[in-house]
């Protein structure tokens, strides 16, 4: 059933599961669970469509570097499978092998526990299973580095995918315009008694559940527990000053160009750091991707001003000189761009500002921090990649300026990729992060957290396939736990 929060109506008085958010990880989650006959509640804070008002509540300070936030995430029924772009790939064995990162305690899980759940996951994200993840190039890379595996989705839109089977299923109620605004705990502050939930004109009511399970990303699910703070100074799931710390996003830094020796057969190129390179320096996985520019890009409402100015520029061979307006490639260049693991840093967290939303909750201060560790990272892939495409008789790297001078952070130039990871970490102590190995918070007996918030390191991949497995290891655990009781 799914229908429109409305304070006003009777709903059931007790509910097994809440789960809070509909992106990939809660309706994953709440489907699952109702398949194996939990009486779920599930929550959407946003519309059953895009609207301004709802995004309005990702707005936020940013104190740090710019992520953008706001504009990568969706808030309405579906999340940000709304536009997601569909790539697909899981973890790697050696991501879970390393004890430690940047000083902070790695997975404490196996890569066993999750790969047991690839093929239910590629399911759920309309992948051929026979088909695999496979290279799209041969292994032309003398050392440290081997040809990259991915799959497309095609992208599975969770609103499209799930919304009738949503609607029609007796053991799920879904309202949506049903912002979460607090938890409230027992009097022990040990378990989870009720959320409370508002409309947009403020009426709100509370509904209780045996567990609750928040999936509300790597940002919000932070903010959420923070803004959770009268019963608990610090918020829920707080004590040792860990929830929001540890943001991580991929970095997309664009190494530089490259000239091919073979330019009729090349179409595209992916590689990854293997596992003795990574560990052997002590810094990130990367994947390396090589394309050929086909054609100037220009983006904004200056659009066709800009294609144009570029493409003279271009054709006058004058591009390097032409820097007044953006930064380019032109047609036939080759680009090397990467997805790269940034470390676990403390410093680089979501926090609350001073400016509350239409709810009264506080908004996000977000700081995103880039320490030596990912700089290290950047200057040893970039000179290894550069050396061993030459060394293999590839062609030529031309590195970008600021990596070769081995400037500060802040000077190199990199992107997001908006994957938000980090900010409640999976850990085997309270101490370093904010959910155990199941997803449950540590020192609460009923709260799970579900997502890339609860990634402890990112790896060098997209994050869409482990959430989807994280979350199938979650209901397993959850329905262990009920049959354990009966």
């Amino acid at each position: 059933m799914i229908s429109e929060f409305d304070p006003t109506a009777s709903y059931e008085s007790l509910y097994d599961i809440c789960v809070v958010g509909t992106g990939p990880a809660g309706l994953t989650l709440a489907l699952e669970l109702a398949d194996r006959g939990f009486n779920i509640l599930l929550l959407e804070g946003g519309g059953l469509d895009y609207s301004d008002r709802s995004q309005d509540f990702y707005g936020c300070e940013s104190v740090g570097h710019e992520g953008w936030p706001k504009f990568s995430r969706l808030r309405y029924f579906g999340g940000t499978s709304n536009h997601w772009s569909g790539r697909c790939r899981p973890f790697e064995p050696s991501d879970f092998e390393r004890k430690s990162m940047n000083g902070l305690p790695g997975w404490p899980i196996s890569y066993s526990s999750l790969e047991k759940y690839l093929s239910a996951s590629m399911k759920i994200i309309d992948l051929d299973e026979t088909l695999g993840f496979r290279p799209i190039n041969a292994d032309l890379l003398t050392d440290h580095f081997y040809p990259d595996s991915s799959m497309q989705s095609p992208p599975t839109r969770f609103s499209e995918k799930y919304l009738d089977t949503i609607r029609n299923h007796e053991k799920i109620q879904c309202l949506y315009n049903a912002t979460a605004v607090n938890l409230s705990l027992n009097d022990s502050h040990s378990s989870t008694d009720s959320i409370l939930v508002s409309d947009y004109n403020g009426r709100r009511s509370e509904f209780k559940a045996g567990k609750f399970i928040l999936c509300l990303g790597g940002i919000e699910t932070p903010r959420f527990l923070l803004n959770c703070n009268k019963q608990l100074e610090k918020g829920i799931g707080n004590k040792h000053d860990m929830v929001g710390r540890c943001f991580m996003e991929h970095l997309n830094v664009p190494l530089g160009t490259f000239i091919y020796n073979n330019p009729d057969d090349f179409l595209r190129m992916e590689f990854y750091t293997d596992t003795n390179f990574s560990n052997g320096l002590d810094i990130g996985n990367s994947n390396i991707s090589l394309g050929i520019v086909q054609k100037v890009k220009s983006w904004g409402r200056t659009k066709a001003i800009k294609t144009f100015f570029k493409n003279i520029s271009c054709k006058l061979d004058i591009s390097e000189k032409v820097r007044f307006i953006s930064d380019f490639k032109c047609p036939g260049m080759g680009k090397i761009t990467t997805l790269m693991e940034q470390s676990p840093n403390l410093n680089s967290r979501i926090m609350l500002s001073k400016e509350t939303d239409n709810m009264g909750l506080r908004r996000v201060k977000f700081d995103w921090q880039i320490n030596d560790y990912d700089r290290r990272t950047i200057e040893a892939v970039a000179f290894e990649f550069s050396k061993q495409f030459s060394k293999s008789q590839l062609g030529k790297v031309k590195l970008n300026d600021a990596i070769i001078a081995g400037s500060e952070p802040m000077k190199i130039d990199f992107g997001r990729h908006s994957h938000h990871m980090g900010t409640t970490r999976m850990s085997k102590s309270a101490y370093y992060g904010v959910v155990d190995e199941n997803c449950k918070v540590h020192d609460l007996d009923n709260l799970y957290i579900a997502g890339s918030s609860v990634f402890p390191t990112g790896g060098a991949c997209n994050p869409t396939m482990p959430i989807i497995q994280i979350s199938l290891r979650l209901v397993e655990h959850i329905s262990a736990l009920n049959r354990g009781s009966c």
